[in-house]
């Protein structure tokens, strides 16, 4: 689920946005706990933002996912096709482009479908496109080399009634988000291995969108009621508690749902204070947090001073179930993982409307 507020609301909300960007976080929950999970980078130390290259140049719109696979980077242009796949007189292709960090354009590549998930699958040297959220859901695969593969899914449609979204590569398979889910049950994450040109799905599902949980915080036993699965990744095995588990975020639930893959044990879900889109995790307090920003239809790159092990991410207030028609514009910040709440971060030079998220070492 990605809404985008409308010129009016982000005018409206113009003075608040610059509030919150200087370092204004939400409110907190009585009685929660101290943060032992991550901690939050001091307001007072401003990371630095640059554009590395806009689609506008080459007509490419609406920059979605970013994956890099050692030193290649990869970033996905939408284009404005529909949610379900292009259809006749509208876009019909994504765009997948190659970068380099000083702005150069390396390869691209036209993507039948609207691309909304995009991941790296550096054991294969490649990286893999999912299409469709909202249904007709298919995918591709990307070779270092050029060459590109296209897999149909062994199930049509899908057993959740949706689309797929954010994919992340792990154990010699792709955990893929289950998006747009037409009912209560089904699985939240698709378990898929690629033979030949299908997409296998491994049943059971990692876990459903109706799971038994625990309760990060109070470690009460909960029942997941997922809306909209959306971006995942695997958390470093650096980060307190929660390292090495795979986290998928519930966009418009204001919730992530932290998997140890394979193991036995109900999830965990965190409550958080705000709608976010992708989660980030400098492993260090160099690097670079690497962005794309649909507002301006450009690659935005993040340096300075980070919090290692810290859950930086894109906070989206417009994108939450509850939203109201005026929310904020997307912002910068973190996410403490043992309370949910969520902290704005200052940035200084480029303007920053961040969407999807990935560090670079």
């Amino acid at each position: 689920m990605k809404r985008t507020p409308t010129l009016a609301a982000l005018a409206a909300v113009a003075g608040t946005a610059a509030i919150t960007l200087a370092g204004c976080s939400s409110s907190t929950t009585a009685g929660s706990s101290s943060s032992t999970a991550t901690s939050t980078p001091t307001a007072t130390t401003a990371l630095t933002v640059r554009t590395v290259f806009s689609g506008k140049t080459q007509g490419w719109t609406q920059p979605d996912d970013l994956a890099a696979v050692g030193s290649h980077l990869f970033v996905a242009f939408q284009n404005g096709v529909d949610s379900k796949g292009g259809t006749a007189g509208k876009p019909l292709n994504s765009t997948l482009v190659e970068f380099e960090l000083n702005g150069t354009i390396d390869h691209s590549w036209p993507i039948t479908g609207k691309i909304d998930g995009l991941g790296a699958d550096s054991a294969n040297s490649r990286v893999v496109a999912t299409v469709n959220e909202d249904g007709n859901s298919s995918l591709y695969t990307i070779g270092l080399d050029g060459t590109v593969k296209h897999y149909t899914y062994s199930q049509n449609p899908l057993p959740h009634g949706g689309g797929t979204d954010s994919v992340v590569a792990e154990g010699g398979a792709l955990y893929i988000s289950a998006s747009a889910p037409s009912g209560s049950t089904g699985p939240a994450v698709f378990k898929v291995t690629l033979s030949g040109s299908t997409a296998q799905i491994a049943s059971p599902a990692p876990f459903n969108i109706n799971s038994a949980a625990t309760a990060i915080g109070s470690g009460k036993q909960t029942t997941l009621a997922l809306t909209d699965p959306d971006s995942s990744t695997m958390v470093p095995g650096s980060v307190p508690v929660v390292g090495g588990e795979f986290m998928l975020n519930s966009q418009g639930d204001d919730q992530l749902i932290f998997d140890k893959l394979g193991q036995s044990g109900a999830p965990q879900v965190l409550s958080i204070k705000q709608s976010v889109d992708d989660v980030a995790f400098p492993t260090a307090t160099g690097g670079t947090l690497l962005s794309a920003d649909a507002k301006t239809d450009s690659v935005d790159a993040i340096t300075g001073t980070f919090t290692a092990n810290a859950a930086y991410t894109a906070v989206t207030p417009g994108n939450a179930n509850n939203a109201p028609a005026n929310a904020a514009p997307n912002y910068f910040g973190t996410i403490d993982l043992a309370t949910g709440d969520v902290t704005a971060v200052k940035t200084q030079g480029v303007k920053l409307t961040p969407h999807s998220l990935i560090y670079l070492p």
